[in-house]
């Protein structure tokens, strides 16, 4: 199907066209012409809005799936279909399925998978065997079938040991390692950030020290030994200070932040709403605001959906005895474009969802230029509609936007031929 996209602000830095208002034409999968005003037959789908703008298929790290083991969370074809709706085109899954992703079969079981409707996925192989945080896996073969990255997901690599003997094993594999900072020592039993609202709620807090000393130690054996490592969903501002500085002093370390913890603070939570219960934890306001700067100064380098499905059993609860967790692809990027404009330029937010995360693991990134394969998100910043549970993606419903007016929206993602529209 050849597609006119029309009166499109680019946004890509990769582009010569960013930031121009174009028409956009694909055929045969390509971008076969952007300009001014280009003319087409009736037999050419168009794709107008109020204030369209077109970049590459965004990119997550870190998205959890059901499938294997908790289809009735997530099964591939709905993850890639909430995919879509969001405007990703490539995903690096989790390996906290049931089996973990630790063998050839499991990875090529996803990067594979028929119902994966060509979006891109890349698999997180297990950092340690089975997720257990004790002994290291078979990096050399999960590299050898293209694993790029390997982690325990959202569970904090508690040993020393274990890091140090992952760090000289992924590097000499050749990949990197996404660590999740959190000291279940000092974050036990924790429901929210530890301050006045966690206080002033009843609720135990988990203190921003259960993150700061893991990135610090992070940092400390990296400068011992040698690789990359990517400090995966920072939530303090003494995070970003750290990182920065180890950055600047030539340490290979990188930084992601989920897209809630740019939205949201702690004084969010005092409604109880069990949806914004999340790993990384809301901390305060001045964090939040210290992560945006990251963002503007490079400290932090992509923005993640952090898309965790729960079943209503294990959201629909008292406060204390729901799981950690939310949705995030569908409304990673409505959110952030209606919620963060005000504060983050609209082409830095693009940039840490598109050529940020990709440029973590030395991804080809997509063109927008005459001549490139179509990998595109198009989207209205102008075009409001109620986000409920009768129009979700995915197969569960724990996200804290279901019910609110978003006023941005994904008006389709194109992969070569294939266009996912709304």
């Amino acid at each position: 199907m050849d597609i006119l996209i029309k009166n499109a602000i680019i946004l890509h830095k990769g582009s010569p066209y960013h930031l121009q208002k174009k028409d956009l034409l694909i055929a045969d999968g390509k971008i076969q012409e952007i300009g001014d005003n280009i003319a087409v037959g009736d037999t050419v789908k168009i794709l107008s809005g109020n204030k369209l703008y077109c970049t590459i298929g965004l990119c997550d790290i870190g998205t959890q799936s059901g499938e294997p083991g908790h289809e009735h969370r997530e099964t591939i074809h709905s993850l890639t279909t909430a995919a879509l709706k969001g405007g990703f085109t490539t995903l690096f899954v989790s390996p906290n399925n049931s089996p973990a992703t630790q063998t050839r079969a499991d990875i090529r079981y996803l990067k594979n998978h028929p119902d994966r409707q060509h979006v891109e996925i890349h698999a997180i192989g297990a950092l340690s065997q089975d997720l257990k945080g004790k002994d290291i896996n078979e990096y050399m073969d999960m590299a050898a079938e293209g694993v790029k990255v390997v982690s325990d997901g959202l569970l904090g690599v508690q040993s020393v040991g274990l890091l140090d003997r992952s760090m000289l094993y992924a590097w000499n594999a050749g990949i990197s390692l996404l660590l999740f900072p959190d000291n279940i020592e000092l974050s036990h039993g924790g429901q929210m950030h530890e301050g006045a609202v966690s206080t002033s709620l009843g609720l135990k807090g988990v203190p921003d020290v259960a993150e700061t000393q893991f990135v610090q130690r992070d940092i400390s054996m990296l400068s011992y030994n040698s690789g990359h490592i990517i400090e995966h969903g920072i939530s303090s501002a003494v995070s970003v200070q750290m990182i920065r500085k180890a950055v600047s002093e030539g340490v290979h370390i990188n930084a992601t932040v989920p897209y809630l913890n740019l939205l949201f603070s702690d004084a969010s939570m005092t409604d109880f709403d069990t949806n914004l219960k999340v790993h990384p934890v809301l901390r305060t306001d001045a964090d939040r605001l210290a992560l945006i700067e990251g963002l503007k100064n490079d400290t932090i380098n992509a923005i993640c959906s952090n898309h965790v499905p729960l079943d209503t059993e294990d959201k629909d609860l008292e406060f204390s005895y729901a799981q950690f967790g939310a949705m995030g692809l569908e409304t990673c990027l409505p959110a952030l474009m209606d919620g963060l404009a005000d504060q983050l330029n609209i082409e830095i937010i693009a940039d840490k969802l598109t050529r940020g995360p990709r440029s973590l693991f030395n991804l080809d990134i997509p063109d927008i230029e005459i001549g490139a394969e179509a990998e595109l998100c198009v989207f209205d910043t102008q075009s409001a509609y109620l986000f409920s549970k009768n129009n979700l993606a995915s197969l569960c419903e724990n996200n804290p936007f279901i019910n609110q007016t978003m006023h941005t929206q994904v008006k389709a993602t194109i992969i070569g031929n294939n266009i996912f529209e709304l």
